[in-house]
């Protein structure tokens, strides 16, 4: 009888851990998007991208989204001839650009050699992939963490030390309604690391307690210094898909 009771116990608690993982997996959105790369010529016609460069940070981008069955491919090359495209600022140029050069159906990046403003190395709206033929994504300065990261806004993410909700704490008692509304990439104040990736800021909570972020958070600002295995988390592919799929219809 005990030994029943026993294996009854057993088989409540792997049942259990199986209904848990179940429940808890990243959906499969199954979905490859098609970029149209847009690149802003100067005066003299000529580009400070390669396309060799950007196919780089392309699959590295296919490689931080493949958890959620999501890849990307470039379908084409366009070349933007109008050096008043080169610095770009959000209120202005970027309207006009959208208006002018934008493609149906695809995600256009725009591959430009300064932005003005919102300053930075790259924007993209939140969540605009539901908006895609109103959207798009303009990089600044190329890299594989960059391209990544704007995807990620794209896809409805925040930074990890978004403050607009209000500060989120350390032990993470606020997280579903601070910082970047996600709870399992801790509570992060953009501080200080060391050149071997090790968060050194003495920062601290309104609770007094010492921070220890995700320095290797793609939507972090510690990378590229910490290029070793940046990621996103689960939570954070699964608010991306919820993202997506939140549009039924979608192209």
């Amino acid at each position: 009888m005990k030994n029943t009771i026993y294996l009854i116990i057993f088989l409540s608690i792997i049942t259990s851990k199986v209904v848990s993982q179940t429940t808890d997996r990243l959906p499969c959105i199954d979905k490859k998007f098609s970029i149209v790369a847009h690149i802003v010529k100067d005066s003299l016609g000529k580009t400070g991208y390669t396309t060799a460069q950007i196919q780089k940070d392309v699959d590295a981008l296919n490689k931080n989204f493949a958890p959620i069955c999501v890849s990307f491919e470039i379908c084409e090359y366009r070349y933007i001839d109008n050096f008043l495209y080169l610095e770009v600022d959000v209120n202005n140029q970027w309207k006009e650009m959208q208006v002018l050069y934008n493609a149906k159906d695809r995600i256009n990046i725009y591959y430009v050699q300064k932005i003005l403003a919102p300053v930075g190395v790259g924007f993209a709206g939140l969540g605009e992939i539901v908006n895609v033929n109103k959207s798009g994504i303009v990089i600044g300065i190329p890299g594989e963490s960059t391209l990544s990261h704007e995807m990620g806004h794209y896809f409805g993410l925040e930074h990890t030390f978004e403050t607009k909700h209000g500060a989120e704490l350390v032990n993470g008692s606020n997280c579903a309604t601070t910082g970047d509304l996600i709870c399992d990439t801790p509570a992060d104040p953009n501080g200080i690391i060391s050149l071997s990736c090790q968060f050194i800021s003495m920062n601290k909570d309104a609770n007094g307690q010492y921070y220890t972020p995700l320095v290797n958070n793609i939507m972090s600002y510690y990378l590229p210094a910490c290029l070793c295995k940046p990621g996103f988390t689960h939570q954070q592919y699964k608010k991306m898909a919820k993202t997506y799929l939140s549009k039924p219809g979608m192209w």
